[in-house]
């Protein structure tokens, strides 16, 4: 009796809840109905149709269409272009498209409004979609906002496409008004600071009064048939001018502020793809990506994608500010770090999915720079490969061989002799070039390396190819799991060359250390390992870095995740070179980085103590390159060992004498180089391998991309 009571109670439920829900979606019903009807009655519909009065223009997908305007009537139209027949095939094609397009603006979507994470996620699976049509990339530029642009741009394999091309982009401004549009310029940019950079005032006093008694610009604006010759050179000095402004902190903003944006533009619009000019106008966005409130400001003028494409310039002059750039503009960046002046990436330069162990920062010496002194050497490389010993009938080979060119006998000797290296390549043991000619006893290879090692197989690749930047471009290739940073400042070596006054200031060797270690902390140097490579001088500023934050307590972990120093020919006890008697100061004037590097200079000797002390707490794998062959210097050739042994040796860690100048001794021969493979050991055992990384993100990515379906 009971259980006839419950089902009939069931029974009684479940057809009263079906009878509430389908008066519930009546009703719902009828209220839509009701709601749509006053709507109409308040607010006509075809007043939604007046734009339908205008010319409309729609991306036509189908190449049968290509010639569409070959074609004066209709029946024409529809004789050549014929309906497809609607098959199996046709059918799954056309779903199949569908579904990708729907898949592709889901991802869109999701990389505009989800977190970091999905963002990341979207953008990569985003940009390996090689199915999608022009039409469909200017969809999604019209669509683009400013956060996304600046993530899509640091996205590797992006499409530029994804991009639109700057405002008036096919606006043509004459020479002679850009030439007024920098001067006026350049007196906005003296206004904002209220005169207090003489540099800036010298150089519009200097230059434009010159060029406005240049024959050049007198002619006729109405007439066009006036030639207008325009000097690229004083073009490429107020480039210069502009940055240097903008490389004073406390001026950073006033190009945007005066409108320089525009004019930067319709600047590059003019020099197309001049690299120097180019280079100068990225290190200008560079200094300015460092304040939010521009980011807008930079994507409307149209940089974002004037920058995606200087990223990816196999010229690091050109690649690495504008890499800069983006990432201090790139909000939504998983690391979140940026790039103060003076600070360069060398590598990544986009998003990776390599998680980064180590940093390893380069630090140029007196007069050097980022982009110079880390160079290949300018020799050509040396590949040992054995001379193939096979004996053949020389008269056979030319009946053979007589109709084709040299370069296929080039090539046909340079395979065969690949060929026998990789046959007995194993049994060999090649010496490693560089090799030094003294060392201390504590000091061990690697001297030598194995016929069919690495770096030997990759000598045919390397040969035909001069790296302008081996840390750039060879350590990533052995080792993905680092980041390399380029520290770069600027030297003279007499107070005849003329100094801006604001700057001048910051020039000792503690105001410089303790600028980059600053500068260094808001890169995100110092939360993980880090190995320091410098040259000369900058030797010396590491060394005050590592000591003045070890004095104050190592706060920000600097000392105590340092893992190894390489010094090429630094001066521990100073340089004889610097060493100048009365008379010749008073001709030279010696400026104040050449007086800091005076042999057995007290502040060196203090430097140099402090550093041992540091290292009796810490420890630090050190190893030292010196000099051994002399610098030709000056028109005359004169040569001078800049460093000698005794001062380049710090009496600590491994030691070797490189038989090269002090301008070559950072410069490695080739990837086979002791200068590099020492480097690349010293690498290799502080940073943490995983191979599984990248396989795993990709994992990663297919999953997400298989919930976003």
């Amino acid at each position: 009796m009971l259980l006839s009571n419950y089902k009939r109670t069931v029974h009684y439920l479940k057809s009263s809840g079906a009878c509430v829900i389908v008066l519930s979606g009546c009703w719902l019903l009828y209220q839509i109905k009701k709601s749509t009807s006053l709507f109409r009655s308040i607010l006509p519909t075809k007043i939604l149709n007046l734009e339908n009065t205008q010319a409309h223009y729609i991306y036509i997908d189908d190449p049968r269409f290509q010639d569409i305007s070959m074609f004066n009537h209709f029946d024409d139209l529809q004789k050549y272009v014929q309906e497809k027949p609607k098959n199996i095939s046709y059918i799954v094609t056309k779903w199949w498209k569908y579904l990708n397009r729907q898949f592709a603006h889901r991802l869109f979507h999701l990389a505009k409004t989800g977190d970091k994470f999905e963002k990341l996620k979207a953008l990569n699976s985003l940009v390996s979609m090689k199915h999608l049509k022009d039409w469909h990339y200017n969809t999604f530029a019209q669509q683009l906002d400013a956060q996304t642009a600046v993530a899509l741009a640091r996205t590797p394999q992006a499409d530029l496409r994804f991009f639109l091309r700057p405002p008036y982009s096919f606006e043509k401004n004459s020479v002679y008004d850009i030439v007024e549009s920098l001067h006026d310029l350049l007196k906005k940019l003296n206004a904002l600071c209220a005169g207090c950079h003489p540099c800036l005032l010298q150089f519009l006093h200097k230059k434009f009064q010159n060029l406005n008694r240049d024959s050049s610009f007198e002619f006729d604006l109405s007439s066009s048939e006036t030639p207008i010759v325009w000097d690229k050179n004083f073009i490429f000095n107020c480039i210069q001018a502009l940055h240097h402004h903008s490389s004073l902190e406390d001026h950073s903003k006033d190009v945007a502020d005066a409108g320089g944006l525009k004019i930067l533009m319709n600047i590059y619009k003019l020099v197309g793809n001049d690299i120097e000019i180019c280079a100068f106008i990225a290190k200008i966005l560079s200094n300015l990506s460092l304040f939010p409130e521009y980011l807008e400001d930079i994507f409307k003028s149209g940089w974002i994608g004037v920058l995606a494409a200087w990223s990816r310039n196999e010229d690091i002059r050109l690649a690495s500010p504008a890499s800069r750039a983006l990432i201090n503009l790139d909000f939504n960046d998983i690391e979140d770090v940026r790039f103060p002046q003076r600070i360069y990436p060398l590598y990544p330069l986009h998003r990776t999915p390599y998680k980064k162990n180590l940093d390893v920062i380069f630090i140029h010496g007196l007069l050097g720079g980022v982009f110079v002194t880390w160079r290949q050497r300018d020799l050509s490389a040396l590949v040992p490969v054995p001379k193939s010993k096979i004996k053949t009938d020389v008269l056979s080979v030319r009946n053979i061989v007589q109709d084709y060119p040299s370069e296929f006998l080039k090539d046909l000797a340079r395979d065969m002799e690949k060929r026998d290296w990789q046959r007995v390549g194993h049994d060999f043991e090649v010496i490693l070039s560089d090799c030094p000619v003294n060392v201390r006893n504590a000091a061990s290879g690697p001297f030598f390396c194995k016929g069919d090692d690495r770096c030997m197989q990759q000598s045919e690749k390397d040969a035909s190819r001069h790296t302008p930047c081996w840390p750039k471009d060879w350590i990533p290739d052995d080792v993905p799991n680092v980041r390399v940073l380029g520290l770069n400042y600027t030297s003279n070596l007499s107070m005849w060359t003329p100094l801006c006054p604001i700057e001048g200031v910051r020039s000792t060797i503690k105001d410089r250390s303790s600028e980059f270690t600053r500068k260094l902390l808001v890169a995100g140097v110092g939360q993980r390992s880090i190995i320091w490579a410098c040259h000369s001088m900058g030797g010396l500023l590491v060394k005050k870095m590592l000591v003045e934050e070890w004095k104050n307590g190592d706060k920000s972990n600097l000392v105590r995740n340092t893992k190894g120093i390489v010094f090429y020919s630094t001066p521990h006890q100073g340089s004889h070179v610097a060493s100048l008697n009365q008379t010749t100061q008073m001709l030279v004037w010696p400026s104040v980085e050449v007086q800091e590097l005076r042999e057995q200079s007290p502040q060196l000797l203090e430097l140099q103590n402090d550093f041992l002390n540091m290292l009796k707490e810490h420890e630090i794998e050190i190893i030292s390159f010196g000099e051994t062959k002399p610098t030709r210097v000056t028109a005359l050739k004169v040569p001078f060992i800049f460093v000698n042994p005794a001062s380049a040796d710090p009496g600590v860690g491994e030691f070797f004498e490189i038989p090269q100048d002090h301008l070559s001794i950072c410069k490695p021969a080739n990837r086979q180089s002791f200068l590099y493979q020492k480097v690349l050991s010293m690498i290799k055992r502080h940073v943490t391998q995983d191979t599984n990384q990248k396989d795993q993100c990709w994992k990663n990515l297919f999953s997400f991309a298989g919930r976003v379906l």
